[in-house]
């Protein structure tokens, strides 16, 4: 089997990667081992939420320059600021053409609101979460009600409400809380304690019960303006779905990030995937790449478990197989590696630094940080100190920064993936 470019890892990195090649017209496969860790996320897009003292950055480009001056291995640095901007357009518009609306606030951050009532500044958030309407509208203090279903256990309401009344943003906010139970749960052969955010984002989608709802909505709201619920109405038919609730209580309403399985991140993939598909990229799932060829620094083929010995060959090669989380690098006792390259990795030799001695620590933990070395064009090193030429590593895999300490994460993702295609593309 033969393309222009084959991509190990189907998360966002990759996808974007796979979408900016595909959209030029390369022949371009996508391998991904299983579930993508947007299943897992906010939904949300991070470029960079702080600064190094943990204090939040509210206007990202206005930063990027000093941030990246003092971390010349960042790879963000590797991008630089004109293709991190060109990537975010890029990703926005490629989106939006699938009918998932992102949305900021201008070239600021804007705050999303957690399962746990805390506030996490980031760059891009979806409609349903954030955009100019829910701005205006919390510009005037308005009542607030958050309503769960009735069962649902995976969100507590009267935590989110007590922890948001702690934030200064909320403080002079009155909240309410409470829950509506779902109609129709007698035709359901499912307790509904036993209800994830996926089922009831099904129930949603099949458009059942959607006026009882909103009359359940509107009881529990009273006088409130906006009402926040957990973000599970609707995987394929969200936007209809929460105009229509719009429509029937005259309410707005908003969705908070949930416990993983992430309805939110299950948009963005499903999104991303469909426009791949729609360019004409090949998408493997389920196979994992174990092994490569590599001749006089270049990468010629690769096998996978399920191939076993066909051999996949293409002129590009892209790494986005992510972090510890995704299978990207795995840990024994005394060292870490990366699994199917054995790339050189970037991490403290001594265990007991690995990690930081509370869980929650504010600056993070130092693994993750560690990674893949690269050049300047994302190129990765081998053991021996080569670099292999036509082999391109992003996204979380790659050493030199924190996705968690910098609020960082999807915006490298992106970049890198962006940036990977950008290279590819002036040599085919």
């Amino acid at each position: 089997m033969n393309f222009d470019c084959i991509i190990i890892g189907g998360g966002i990195s990759g996808l974007t990667c796979g979408i900016k090649c595909a959209e030029k017209g390369i022949t371009c496969a996508i391998i991904s081992a299983g579930m993508s860790a947007l299943h897992f996320s906010s939904g949300s897009i991070d470029l960079l939420g702080y600064n190094a003292n943990h204090t939040v950055v509210h206007s990202p480009f206005d930063s990027l320059a000093d941030f990246i001056d003092a971390r010349p291995d960042h790879p963000y640095s590797k991008c630089g600021i004109d293709t991190i901007e060109q990537s975010l357009a890029f990703f926005k518009n490629q989106a939006a053409i699938k009918n998932l609306e992102l949305y900021s606030n201008n070239r600021d951050n804007h705050f999303h609101v957690t399962t746990l009532g805390t506030l996490k500044p980031t760059y891009f958030s979806q409609k349903s979460v954030f955009d100019e309407h829910m701005k205006d509208a919390f510009s005037n203090r308005p009542k607030v009600a958050i309503i769960n279903i009735e069962g649902f256990r995976d969100f507590y309401p009267n935590l989110t409400a007590a922890n948001l009344k702690k934030s200064s943003l909320f403080k002079d906010v009155d909240i309410i809380s409470g829950s509506i139970k779902l109609p129709g749960l007698k035709h359901i052969n499912k307790n509904p304690h036993e209800f994830r955010s996926i089922d009831i984002g099904r129930i949603f989608d099949s458009g059942l019960y959607q006026e009882k709802i909103a009359d359940r909505i509107l009881k529990v709201a009273k006088d409130a303006h906006i009402v926040a619920m957990p973000a599970f109405m609707g995987i394929d038919k969200h936007n209809e779905t929460i105009k229509k609730l719009n429509e029937q209580t005259g309410l707005l309403i908003y969705e908070i990030p949930t416990l993983p399985p992430s309805i939110l991140g299950m948009r963005l993939d499903n999104a991303l995937k469909s426009r791949f598909a729609e360019l004409g990229g090949v998408f493997i799932a389920g196979d994992r790449v174990t092994k490569g060829k590599i001749v006089d620094q270049k990468l010629l083929s690769i096998n996978t478990q399920n191939q076993k010995t066909t051999e996949l060959n293409a002129d590009f090669f892209v790494l986005s197989t992510g972090s510890f989380f995704s299978g990207g690098m795995v840990s024994d006792f005394e060292s870490i590696k990366e699994p199917v390259f054995d790339l050189c990795l970037d991490f403290s030799a001594k265990r007991e630094t690995w990690r930081s001695k509370s869980f929650f620590q504010a600056q993070s933990h130092p693994f993750l940080s560690f990674g893949v070395k690269t050049n300047s064009r994302l190129n990765p090193i081998d053991q021996s100190g080569q670099t292999i030429k036509n082999l391109f590593a992003t996204g979380a895999v790659l050493a030199n920064y924190d996705p968690i300490k910098e609020g960082t994460g999807s915006g490298v993702a992106i970049s890198t993936g962006f940036f990977a295609a950008k290279q590819i593309l002036k040599i085919l």
